[in-house]
């Protein structure tokens, strides 16, 4: 009986140490991005932008992704510029950003440096967050944040 808790227990560390080193994989990543305008010439620079990524099997991406987008243009009107992109089109900008899945959502700053990648379905008001802490910052915020969504 105490073997098969030790064994558990070991698991639940083991799990543990792993999401811990993908998430600092995944910020460590993002930092690294920084300085970087990927979207140059893709996103016109001067106001945040977020782009959505999909696929065209992906279901979540209509039923979801695609209309918080929608609320969040429209709830932000012209603030931001808000895009989806077909991942099949830009799979040098989707292996630049680490996305492994659809949805995936981007948040890039006025200047076109990435702020928040977003993996999985974000709803509207996590993207309105995210954009507002880049338009209005409470504090200097110098790096990136990564925000890996469950779903």
């Amino acid at each position: 009986m105490i073997e098969r808790l030790l064994i558990i227990i070991l698991v639940a560390v083991v799990i543990a140490l792993a999401w811990m080193a993908i998430r600092a994989w995944r910020a460590q990543h993002l930092r690294s991005l920084a300085h970087k305008t990927p979207f140059a010439g893709i996103i016109p620079p001067g106001k945040p932008a977020v782009v959505g990524f999909s696929t065209p099997g992906c279901v979540e991406c209509r039923t979801r992704q695609a209309p918080a987008l929608a609320r969040l243009s429209a709830n932000l009107g012209d603030q931001v510029t808000v895009r989806t992109l077909p991942v099949s089109e830009y799979p040098h900008l989707v292996d630049h950003l680490g996305i492994l899945t659809a949805p995936a959502t981007v948040v890039i700053d006025a200047t076109g440096v990435v702020r928040f990648v977003n993996l999985g379905f974000a709803d509207a008001e996590k993207l309105a967050t995210q954009v507002n802490s880049i338009a209005h910052p409470v504090h200097n915020r110098s790096d990136p944040q990564t925000a890996a969504c469950q779903g």
